[in-house]
């Protein structure tokens, strides 16, 4: 994902979202990668810094984080993180939240809430 400041937005990720340093690359670094392997499926961000003046191409990334996204939810308000609303069920069987990285990235953090309704019968 680009970034405009790599230092600013690997200290982002493992300070307020819980990621650890997993490589930097480049003197001075420009490629860098932060990982999780705590919640179940590995979670490993790549980040790239863009040049002076270069404009970000925003991304959404959706994680899905097992099941106890409330309380993930209050871990990240606890560490001052700007996650907005709380966490809410949708129609698509997730209960989600969701807030910005530092350059504008959209991180949508899920679990799984009741199941998905049957599709309602097309009629023929």
């Amino acid at each position: 994902m680009p970034v405009a400041d790599l230092a600013r937005s690997v200290q982002w990720y493992c300070e307020r979202i819980g990621l650890e340093l997993d490589f930097l690359y480049g003197e001075p670094p420009h490629y860098g990668r932060v990982k999780n392997l705590g919640y179940g499926a590995p979670i490993y961000r790549h980040l790239s810094q863009i040049a002076p003046g270069e404009r970000i191409a925003r991304a959404e990334l959706r994680l899905h984080v097992g099941r106890d996204v409330d309380g993930l939810y209050a871990a990240y308000r606890a560490r001052g993180v700007d996650v907005g609303a709380p966490p809410a069920d949708q129609p698509w069987g997730l209960r989600e939240f969701e807030l910005r990285d530092p350059d504008g990235h959209l991180l949508i953090f899920g679990a799984e809430s009741a199941p998905v309704a049957a599709a309602a019968a097309v009629p023929e």
